[in-house]
This record gives C-alpha cells, sequence and structure tokens, in this order.
C-alpha cells in the first residue's frame, strides 16, 4: 500500500511540473529564435532598398556622391554668411552660387563623381604621379646632386564610404582632396637651373576628411577653403551631393548562359556642360541610368575610348591595350666624366586596361561588378639635374611622369542601360590636370 501511495504522489508531482512548464512557455524564449545579425557582415539581401518586398522584380541601388569646388571671391562670400546663417542643407547656397558663376563672381574649379553600392568604398582619381628630388649630394657642377626621390599624386582624388540608410539618407565617409604643383622653393639661388626644372617642389592641398549624412538630391557645404590657384582673393567652398540610382532587376528576354558583354564608354565635354546638366537634376536616377549619355551624345561629346568587353560570370577578366614605357628609376652621380650612370628602371603601361569581376542574377537580367577601367599616358620627362656641357646647361637626371584616370568600383548593371559610373578630368598639354574639360565613363551590360 505504501509503494502504490509513493508512485501516485510522484506521479501527481511530475503530472503538476509538466503543467506549470506550460504555463511559462509564452513567456520564455522560442528555441528556434534566431541570433542577433552581426552588423559587421554584409548581408547580400541588404544591397537592395530597405523595407522593400520580398515578392515582385527587386530593385536594386547604386549610391554616388559628386564633389564640387567652386572659387568664390572673398568679399561674395562674407555678405552671403553676414546676412545668412550656414545650413546643414547647402541647396539653396548652391543654386545662389551659381548665380554668382553667371555674374563673374565665382567658377568652377573642379568636379568629381563616383558611383557604387552602398556599404562598400568607391574611388575615382585624375592624377599626375610626380616623382621629386628628397636628398641631395654636393656637385662640383654647380647643382646638388640628387640621391633619393619620392612620389606626390597631384590632382584629384574621391574616395568615399557610402551607406544608404532605412530613412532614404545617404551616410558619407569621405576624403575628397585636390593637390596642385605650385612652384619651386630652392634653399638657394643654383646656376644652370631652368624653367620647369623639377628640384624644391611646392603643393598646394585642399582635403576634407569628414562624415555626413546627407538627404538623396541634397547638397551639403563640406569645406571652404583657401583657393589653390586665387589664394589672394578667393576662397574654395567644397560641396557635395549624394545620388542615388535606382532600378528594377528584370530578367533576360534571352537565355545566354553565364556570359555576357560590357562596353566602357569615356566621352569628354566641357565643364560647364556637365555643371548645367547637373545644376538642372531633381531626380538624378534615370540621369545616371542613361539620360545623361543620351544628351551628350546628342550635343556632340568628343569620344576618346570604347572597349567591348566579354565576361564569365564569377571569373576575373581583364583586357588591355597598352605600350611597355621603360623608364629610369636610379641615377647614380658619375665618378668620370659629365652625365651620371643609369643604374634602375622600372616597366610602366600607358594606355587602356580593364579589369573586372562580373557575376549574374539568377534571372540574368543585372550585372554586380567589380571594376577598375583605367587610361594611363605618358605627359614627359621632369629634369632633376643639368651640367654643363661645352657652355650649355644640359640635361642629367629626368624622370618620367604619367597621368592617370581611373575609378576603382562595384556597382550594379541592368540591361542594356549605359550607366554613368565616373567623372574625371583629363590632362592639358603640359601634362597636369584640366579643369575646363571632364571625361565621363559610361559603362553597359548586355547578352
Amino acid at each position: 500500500m505504501k509503494k502504490l501511495s509513493f508512485a501516485l504522489s510522484a506521479l501527481l508531482l511530475f503530472t503538476f511540473h509538466g503543467s506549470a512548464q506550460e504555463q511559462a512557455k509564452p513567456d520564455a524564449k522560442p528555441a528556434l529564435e534566431s541570433a542577433p545579425a552581426d552588423p559587421f557582415v554584409k548581408e547580400k539581401s541588404k544591397k537592395a532598398d530597405p523595407g522593400k518586398p520580398s515578392e515582385g522584380p527587386a530593385t536594386m541601388t547604386n549610391v554616388g556622391v559628386v564633389v564640387q569646388y567652386i572659387d568664390v571671391k572673398r568679399e561674395r562670400w562674407q555678405q552671403w554668411l553676414a546676412a545668412n546663417h550656414a545650413s546643414r542643407d547647402a541647396t539653396p547656397l548652391r543654386k545662389e552660387v551659381e548665380t554668382w558663376i553667371a555674374a563673374g563672381d565665382a567658377m568652377l574649379a573642379e568636379s568629381s563623381l563616383v558611383m557604387g553600392e552602398s556599404g562598400q568604398r568607391a574611388k575615382v582619381e585624375s592624377v599626375r604621379s610626380v616623382i621629386y628630388p628628397s636628398q641631395f649630394l654636393e656637385d662640383g657642377s654647380g647643382q646638388p646632386f640628387p640621391d633619393k626621390t619620392e612620389t606626390r599624386n597631384v590632382g584629384t582624388t574621391t574616395e568615399v564610404d557610402a551607406l544608404l540608410g532605412a530613412d532614404g539618407s545617404v551616410d558619407l565617409n569621405f576624403a575628397p582632396e585636390r593637390v596642385v604643383y605650385a612652384g619651386e622653393n630652392p634653399p638657394r639661388v643654383e646656376e644652370g637651373v631652368m624653367e620647369g626644372d623639377l628640384r624644391y617642389p611646392l603643393f598646394d592641398l585642399q582635403k576634407v576628411t569628414t562624415s555626413v549624412s546627407l538627404d538623396p538630391g541634397s547638397w551639403g557645404l563640406v569645406g571652404c577653403e583657401q583657393s589653390l590657384e586665387r589664394g589672394a582673393t578667393h576662397q574654395t567652398l567644397v560641396l557635395a551631393r549624394s545620388v542615388l540610382h535606382r532600378f528594377e532587376e528584370l530578367p533576360a528576354k534571352t537565355e545566354s548562359g553565364q556570359q555576357g558583354m560590357l562596353t566602357f564608354s569615356w566621352l569628354e565635354v566641357s565643364h560647364e556642360v556637365f555643371n548645367e546638366s547637373l545644376i538642372k537634376l531633381t531626380d538624378p536616377s534615370p540621369w545616371i541610368g542613361g539620360g545623361f549619355h543620351e544628351e551628350v551624345k546628342k550635343s556632340g561629346a568628343k569620344v576618346l575610348e570604347e572597349r567591348s568587353h566579354h565576361f564569365k560570370s564569377g571569373q576575373r577578366s581583364k583586357n588591355e591595350s597598352i605600350r611597355e614605357v621603360i623608364h629610369p628609376t636610379i641615377w647614380v652621380k658619375p665618378t668620370e666624366g659629365d652625365f651620371a650612370t643609369l643604374r634602375g628602371f622600372e616597366t610602366r603601361n600607358v594606355g587602356t586596361s580593364v579589369e573586372v569581376d562580373a557575376v549574374l542574377s539568377s534571372g540574368g537580367g543585372t550585372l554586380d561588378i567589380n571594376m577598375a577601367p583605367q587610361i594611363s599616358s605618358h605627359v614627359g620627362d621632369d629634369v632633376f639635374h643639368r651640367v654643363l656641357v661645352e657652355g650649355e646647361w644640359k640635361p642629367n637626371v629626368t624622370m618620367a611622369a604619367f597621368y592617370t584616370m581611373q575609378p576603382t568600383t562595384q556597382l550594379f548593371l541592368p540591361l542594356n542601360a549605359p550607366v554613368l559610373v565616373a567623372v574625371m578630368s583629363p590632362p592639358n598639354e603640359k601634362g597636369w590636370t584640366d579643369p575646363s574639360r571632364k571625361v565621363l565613363l559610361f559603362v553597359k551590360f548586355s547578352r
């Protein structure tokens, strides 16, 4: 009987304990609930617009930034500051600056643009690689002999991390930079140095390192700096604008396997033409996605280069049309005779090269592409040192100078639309950045 009572008690206790567990379930954490997502791990689904429904065509978004440097007369800028408060939204200021340009009180100094994917770094360069002496040896010829060198990129560089937020704003973490060669600063007068020789260079720099959040289409004033070319009379307003390019991912009409074609087009227009088209924009998306290409083609834009590129999804591919330029890099002071001895050479590829990593979407109508297209040119030789030979100062040590226009970025491409990827500046006749002209790079994906 005692055994039966003990068994009955145990059964009642087990039943009560199980009932208590059942009652506690609504407050308990579900066993299959997923752990919080790691914010440092990029998820593919986040490439589309935040909050988009899962059904129906996906909306793909490219994010970019336009940076403009505008030189404004100091008096005009001071008058504006006295009558206005600087605002986070500088769109009204940018509109007013356009009237100053028309009146001759301001001028376009430089502009650049680069497109990319949200959360990915993008960079565009229009630069001349300047090698210059950094250490000298005494030389009986009258000019100290260059013994060591350094390299400085002179021109415009825009590097940006752009992130599209859930509220539609764009967070920009960037450091746009302009560098110009500002002449020579010799410690003393040296006999035989001629105009254009590169020995003790001065470089002037404008650089803004900042993080800002901008609404799509609005301008932000990210810097007010001393003008590089007109420092005594002008200040440079550095203005940035976020740009979005949206399109629906549509399936390809024909089955072409995991392959496709890319067409790269470099078109040249004046700075004014680019600026006029940019200022009148209300929705940049169709402008980026083919509208600007049609506009400049009708206006007679100059075609600098066009390249067709065959790719296979998931595979890296590269096309090159180059000349291998072998140039001296190390010169040794002579122990006998007049001229220095060559001891080191390097090879630089000059021309056009296109390198891509391209991945097709499952439907075949969208391309996710990493790219680094480049146009490079040999723009001359800088003289570092001269020797006196028969009464004439002749070049003794020289270094080659190269100019490069290159975006390095990742973005989505729709089918059969020429997408604007970057805006760059070409070199002038002396091989330095020419801000009066703009080179527009368009890429079209087809199958």
